[in-house]
């Protein structure tokens, strides 16, 4: 699988591209680059928050953490003394980062469903649904920051896909076909809720509307990924044969 540098470095250049070609299509003001950049190269590190070792997920845990305390802290300032309103943001940051990071590493298992195109999905729509309901944004602008997670976190899967095939060895690793996967059939629960979320975010999404070139470089995005899924069958059956 590729390591955290080359996620983080191939993550930053597809998201770049992905955001000046986004602009230069006029579904991005300018204003709007640097935080959908943001969002494309975090979304690259997110299939790997089920690894119980790495640095996104310890990270992750860290910014929800803080986040939380602060979002549960700050209603209370002018209720609370000083010292009462730091010991709650402590209990909160310290609940999260290593009370529920130690439940998900225990009940999560690194490439399982994490790594397929149902996570993708529901990434992505919660990132639309968070951005229009919670963050107040518009629809479009909503859905393009879906599409940038989607983008950001499909280049992960096929990073770790391509790093699957030992070329220089002439073989083929155990790793080959655990990342870019539509569900993880060895945890049919997971998937069955992971699609039953995936459902009800849909269903509560926000309509872009009458929007052709949004329509439009969907469907190419769409199109790009399902060219890129058969060249990969193909490549893999083409593999498997060479050493059978």
């Amino acid at each position: 699988m590729a390591n955290f540098h080359t996620h983080i470095n191939v993550g930053i250049f597809v998201s770049g591209a992905s955001v000046l070609g986004l602009h230069a299509a006029g579904l991005v003001e300018q204003g709007q680059t640097l935080p959908l950049f943001a969002l494309g190269v975090g979304a690259s590190l997110l299939p790997d928050v089920d690894s119980d070792t790495s640095r996104p997920v310890r990270a992750f845990f860290t910014v929800l953490g803080a986040g939380l305390a602060f979002a549960m802290t700050l209603p209370l300032v002018g209720q609370l003394l000083l010292f009462e309103l730091a010991l709650v943001w402590g209990g909160v940051f310290l609940c999260v980062r290593y009370g529920f990071f130690e439940l998900f590493t225990r009940f999560t298992v690194h490439r399982g469903i994490w790594h397929s195109w149902l996570a993708a999905a529901v990434w992505s729509l919660a990132t639309v649904n968070a951005a229009h309901w919670l963050l107040e944004q518009p629809a479009r602008a909503a859905w393009v920051a879906g599409l940038m997670v989607a983008i950001g976190y499909l280049t992960h899967l096929l990073l770790d896909e391509l790093f699957s095939v030992d070329l220089l060895n002439s073989r083929i690793k155990r790793s080959f076909g655990t990342a870019l996967k539509p569900l993880s059939l060895n945890d049919p629960l997971s998937s069955l809720t992971l699609l039953a979320l995936a459902v009800w975010l849909a269903w509560i999404a926000p309509d872009p509307g009458d929007w052709p070139a949004f329509d439009q470089t969907v469907s190419g995005i769409r199109a790009l990924w399902l060219g890129l899924g058969d060249e990969l069958g193909g490549w893999q059956r083409a593999l498997a044969r060479l050493f059978e």
